[in-house]
């Protein structure tokens, strides 16, 4: 009896059939609540900085092709990422596993946004702000995923057959991004030819931040989900919300390069639209109530 259950201790936790009690609330419990107040605080300052890069002449003092994208990055995370970041935690407080879910791919697009205005831009007025943004998010992010209550976030979430193939999608996503950035490494190793319609130092940026972090989280989170655990529908939905919230950021930096006639840029590829819409679906179906898709 006892080898017997220290042996299923040991095995992959798996999200079956469990169910939210009704009307139970989440645990709040110390590291949350920090966390929590660390996302109000991280809003806050979205918006001052967000309106600083927007209305503040000559604020970002790099060339057009960085300082456009920044620029359209402003008004996603104004108009898109605050609000989205403020009803997600409204609507944990009051009991939504859904929101917790939303709430993690917010901080995670938080960190990966600011780092490129903290690694990759210039000093300006609003340095200490985007630097005191990106530090926050990583310490929110921190201190909330080990803290939630992941099995039960997990039973709320999407349905063991749309996790396979989101999981699947991530993992395609994940994998397809880091070939491409190997392959711009080995030809420029060989031949010394970079990407023409990025600067030298934004594909540095690009590249370290993509092949360090965003591709071993995707492939990662969609392993984890695919294999239907708690932590992978986790992370699995949140890496599907932030790469939704990050290609519409892409595509509208895009449009704001094109509209500074910056070369070679197009503003609404069909490459961006198409990873747009298809994380935004994955991103809907991972967070529909699943107790709605079976009752």
């Amino acid at each position: 009896m006892t080898m017997h259950a220290t042996t299923d201790a040991l095995r992959p936790q798996k999200v079956l059939t469990l169910e939210e009690t009704p009307g139970e609330r989440p645990v709040t419990t110390g590291p949350l609540r920090a966390a929590r107040a660390l996302s109000w605080l991280i809003a806050g300052l979205m918006i001052v900085v967000s309106l600083l890069g927007l209305l503040v002449d000559g604020l970002y003092r790099e060339g057009s092709w960085a300082r456009e994208a920044v620029r359209g990055s402003d008004l996603v995370t104004l108009v898109v990422v605050v609000p989205l970041l403020i009803a997600a935690l409204v609507l944990a407080r009051r009991g939504s596993r859904r929101a917790e879910a939303l709430w993690v791919g917010l901080l995670v697009y938080s960190v990966y946004d600011y780092a490129y205005y903290v690694f990759g831009t210039r000093f300006n007025d609003a340095f200490l702000l985007h630097i005191a943004v990106f530090s926050l998010s990583v310490f929110a992010l921190a201190l909330a995923i080990p803290n939630l209550d992941r099995v039960t976030i997990a039973a709320r979430l999407g349905s063991a057959r749309s996790a396979r193939w989101i999981g699947t999608y991530l993992v395609v996503v994940g994998a397809l991004q880091g070939l491409l950035w190997l392959f711009v490494l080995v030809r420029n190793a060989i031949t010394g030819e970079v990407i023409q319609d990025i600067p030298v130092a934004g594909q540095h940026l690009v590249l370290a931040l993509d092949l360090g972090l965003l591709v071993p989280t995707l492939i990662l989170a969609g392993v984890a989900l695919f294999r239907r655990a708690a932590m992978g529908f986790l992370l699995g939905t949140a890496m599907a919300v932030m790469g939704a919230l990050y290609q519409l950021n892409l595509m509208i930096g895009g449009v704001f390069q094109a509209n500074a006639d910056v070369a070679g840029i197009k503003a609404f590829p069909p490459e961006s639209v198409f990873l747009t819409a298809t994380f935004l679906i994955a991103s809907a179906i991972m967070l529909r109530d699943r107790r709605s898709s079976t009752s």
